[in-house]
């Protein structure tokens, strides 16, 4: 009886040495409907959990970042019904090859990298860590005066917005107004462990005027240029 769940990669097919484009020569799938055999190759430089900020958190898919060779970045969305499958394949840091996925115009609000495509991983796509012959590719790269790709962000509390802020036992949602350069703003949602460790930190005292810093961040840019940018985040530290 076959299979309907996602192909599980061999080894032979991870050591393989076979042809792929880079981020740069990618093709529409919606202009060319055969191209979801597209191969790309990347380093996996960091993942997260996206949730929709207006369903009380709800998880909507898994965000990765990759890198190639020639030091372009774009991102991928794994959707909540291939997560579970796939989310033991993804390493940060590794080298991965990616094939039968889909490629789409990125809309502007979703935008986190300067790459005008994303990747879309359907049924049939397949992630491989690449184990031999890997291409050269930078560990990381940074864009932070673009705010595009942050691993920490430093700036002042300009307002707390969220309910039974003094029960540091609560995990639901805070957004952190933070100014982090004289004219930006940003917002910034704590989840889970880290809405609660905000919480803790809040009884300690007054810090309407403290510094925040938001460590392992996951960008994210809602409703459009006339808002600011949101952000969701792990750890978090009032100075």
């Amino acid at each position: 009886m076959a299979s309907s769940g996602v192909p599980v990669p061999t080894a032979a097919d991870a050591n393989a040495v076979v042809a792929y484009s880079t981020f740069n020569s990618l093709r529409l799938h919606q202009v060319f409907p055969s191209l979801s055999s597209q191969s790309i190759v990347g380093r996996l430089i960091r993942f997260w959990d996206t949730r929709n900020v207006h369903k009380n958190g709800e998880f909507m898919a898994i965000t990765i970042l990759l890198l190639d060779e020639q030091d372009s970045v774009i991102n991928g969305f794994i959707p909540a019904n291939l997560a579970s499958q796939l989310r033991s394949s993804l390493k940060s840091g590794s080298i991965v090859r990616l094939n039968g996925f889909e490629v789409a115009r990125i809309a502007h609000m979703y935008k986190i990298t300067e790459h005008q495509f994303v990747i879309r991983f359907i049924p049939s796509t397949r992630i491989d860590e690449v184990l031999a012959d890997a291409p050269v590719i930078k560990s990381d790269k940074f864009l932070v005066r673009r705010i595009d790709i942050f691993k920490y962000v430093v700036g002042e509390i300009r307002s707390v917005k969220g309910s039974d802020l003094q029960n540091n036992a609560a995990t639901s949602r805070i957004v952190v107004r933070l100014l982090i350069e004289p004219t930006v703003t940003v917002n910034v949602s704590l989840w889970d462990e880290a809405a609660s460790t905000f919480r803790g930190l809040l009884k300690a005292g007054d810090k309407s005027l403290s510094i925040m810093l938001v460590t392992s961040v996951n960008p994210k840019l809602f409703g459009g240029k006339d808002h600011a940018p949101s952000y969701s985040v792990e750890c978090v530290h009032i100075v």
